[in-house]
């Protein structure tokens, strides 16, 4: 069985990278954290950066982008992502790909891909699913709100990446005005804890048992609370949960 391999490079409202390799695919997700920061997590498990075959990006948030010039300065992969995220890296060298959501992408022959469409507020975001030789990797972060849609993308993943971006009454009681509190709370903001804890309650039940906490606000949260809330839902349930760390370079196999 082909192990999917994952290194968190960093995950949160300051930058999201997430190197993944599938069936011997090499992919990034997202380029919100430096050249640098990526190349020597890379580095550190014997993986070189130039190797990265694509690079597949939910959406243009700066957080999710800011590091697409150096690293497509630096790399000859291709960027793929929907046509409104490419509008903030219109200026890098680097090949660019629009790909359409809800159909099976034919990128490489051995590996399906699949973007989703999530309710966020950017003018178009998404996660994905990568599934090759009956394995599946699921992607999915800045998402407002589950709905069954989402939730089917997500089914029979072997590793789900989903998002736990804040405790509620953090959030509620914290230093953010009231209006981006609101924006964080809506359906066009973000999963919290309790919201992320239900959904891998669902997805354990439908098969799942690998999942990588992500999007962990550094205001409203905090890893062990994200933990908390999981684990009190899920009990004594036999699962294998990862907390993304702000910035790190842990290899993990599945």
């Amino acid at each position: 069985m082909n192990k999917i391999n994952i290194i968190p490079v960093g995950s949160g409202s300051t930058g999201n990278s997430i190197y993944i390799e599938i069936n011997e695919h090499k992919i990034l997700m997202d380029m919100g954290m430096g050249f640098r920061k990526i190349r020597d997590a890379l580095n550190a498990h014997e993986r070189n950066i130039a190797d990265i075959e694509a690079i597949f990006l939910t959406h243009g948030h700066s957080d999710h982008v800011k590091g697409a010039k150096a690293i497509a300065n630096n790399t000859n992969c291709i960027v793929y992502g929907n046509e409104s995220c490419m509008y903030p890296i219109r200026d890098i060298k680097a090949e660019r790909m629009v790909i359409e959501t809800d159909r099976d992408l034919a990128i490489f022959p051995d590996l399906k891909i699949r973007m989703f469409r999530v309710p966020h507020d950017y003018v178009y975001t998404c996660g994905y699913t990568f599934e090759s030789n009956g394995r599946k990797l699921s992607y999915l972060t800045d998402c407002g709100i589950m709905n069954e849609k989402i939730f089917k993308e997500l089914c029979g993943s072997d590793v789900c990446i989903i998002e736990s971006n804040h405790d509620i009454e953090m959030l509620r009681n914290g230093p953010y005005p009231r209006e981006l509190q609101r924006r964080i709370l809506s359906e066009y903001g973000h999963l919290s804890n309790d919201d992320c804890a239900t959904t891998i309650s669902r997805l354990y039940e439908a098969g799942t048992r690998n999942f990588l906490l992500a999007h962990l606000s550094r205001q409203n949260n905090t890893p062990e609370k994200a933990l908390e809330t999981l684990m009190s839902v899920m009990k004594d349930k036999d699962i294998n949960v990862y907390v993304c760390p702000v910035e790190g370079n842990d290899l993990l196999s599945y």
